[in-house]
């Protein structure tokens, strides 16, 4: 009797498996795709760039003062004291360590261009999150994926799945109802995923 039982329980288990997993709504999307086309990642894009410009050309004329020191140095070297050599190579290596301290404080982990990209960001992944909430709410979702996030896992899925023009879609929506003065409807409903900027 024991030889009957594990092999029905043993179907039973595997069926139960099986429809639990068939009762999973699961979708993705494309933040690659949201990132081109929506208006808001391309002002912010935008902005980055004219900072990082800014960035670069003052950076470029700290190493241009900086070059122009060390030829003003060496045209000079021979008729200068040691004293003032020393003088001049404690200044120029103050110089270097200026711009060195200016590329890590506007280009670093932690620097100005940085946090200026979470500044901007951070308001358009709360729209796209709540957008993400509100669509897995109503259409019963159980999980969203970022298809373009690496490490998520994925290796194939059918279009079917892909809500990435619903969010779009959804945001438009949103877009337009704010231009017209309306306040768009982003009720939530307990969603703890969340689109994360990287």
């Amino acid at each position: 009797m024991k030889k009957i039982i594990l092999p029905l329980l043993a179907a039973g288990l595997l069926g139960s498996a099986t429809m639990a997993a068939a009762e999973l709504k699961l979708g993705y999307i494309d933040s690659e795709v949201l990132k081109e086309r929506l208006p808001d990642f391309k002002n912010a894009q935008q902005t980055l760039d004219q900072l990082r410009q800014d960035f670069e050309r003052e950076a470029k004329d700290r190493e241009a003062k900086l070059q122009k020191l060390q030829e003003d140095f060496r045209k000079q070297e021979l008729l200068m004291s040691e004293a003032r050599k020393a003088e001049l190579q404690a200044d120029f290596d103050e110089k270097v360590k200026a711009l060195q301290d200016f590329t890590q404080q506007k280009f670093g982990q932690d620097g100005e261009l940085m946090k200026k990209n979470l500044e901007l960001s951070a308001p358009i992944f709360t729209k796209i999150n709540e957008v993400l909430a509100q669509l897995a709410k109503e259409e019963g979702y159980d999980f969203i994926f970022d298809s373009a996030a690496p490490g998520t896992g994925i290796v194939f899925a059918q279009d079917k799945h892909n809500v990435t023009e619903k969010v779009l879609a959804r945001l438009q929506e949103a877009r337009d109802k704010a231009e017209k003065g309306q306040t768009p409807s982003t009720s939530t409903g307990g969603s703890t995923g969340t689109l994360r900027p990287r």
